[in-house]
């Protein structure tokens, strides 16, 4: 039975994926076809989908599992921790405050993507004051301002302002699936 689920699932993931890559190779067609420089207005790319996508941030760990007690800016840029892998240019530590446990999220990024990728195979799974880590490339979305063809005055915005790379981009739909069939596929 769980190999129909599983295979049920793989299917539903697969035309997910075949009909956004369609999709994604159209979107590549028509920026060929109307590629043209960045105006301080309107760019002539239509980027209206831009919305609904993820993008995945090769220089971007998101981390759960922190151990609240040692969950500061300061300690985790520390070469004992995140510090030992490369340069950090940013950390944002997320404390849940309505949850009972005692751990915290954060996204570290670094300058280097090579160092965001060393840092994840060294603590995806480590155990840290008995609290078991879980580490991987953060995700982040395109900026309102960038979807709509405008510049950004806000030189704090954390969101995207290009397209990136093809490969590096979801719909919340891809994404739902995929977490889906991966803990199917655990559970089995």
């Amino acid at each position: 039975m769980h190999g129909l689920v599983i295979n049920d699932t793989f299917i539903l993931f697969g035309r997910v994926v075949k009909k956004n890559k369609e999709k994604k190779q159209k979107e590549r067609q028509d920026k060929k076809a109307t590629d043209k420089p960045v105006t301080t207005k309107v760019q002539s790319i239509d980027r209206k989908h831009l919305h609904n996508y993820r993008v995945v941030q090769r220089n971007l760990v998101y981390i759960i599992g922190v151990p609240g007690s040692i969950a500061t800016e300061e300690t985790l840029r520390r070469p004992e921790y995140f510090g030992q892998y490369g340069r950090i240019a940013k950390v944002v530590v997320h404390r849940n405050h309505t949850s009972s446990h005692a751990t915290v999220s954060a996204y570290i990024t670094f300058t280097f993507k090579d160092d965001a990728r060393a840092s994840i195979q060294a603590l995806e799974g480590f155990w840290l004051d008995g609290h078991q880590v879980r580490a991987s490339f953060g995700t982040t979305k395109y900026c309102n301002n960038f979807i709509r063809g405008m510049p950004c005055n806000n030189p704090e915005c954390v969101y995207l302002h290009d397209l990136g790379e093809d490969e590096d981009r979801f719909t919340k739909e891809e994404i739902q699936v995929r977490s889906a069939f991966v803990y199917i596929c655990q559970i089995c």
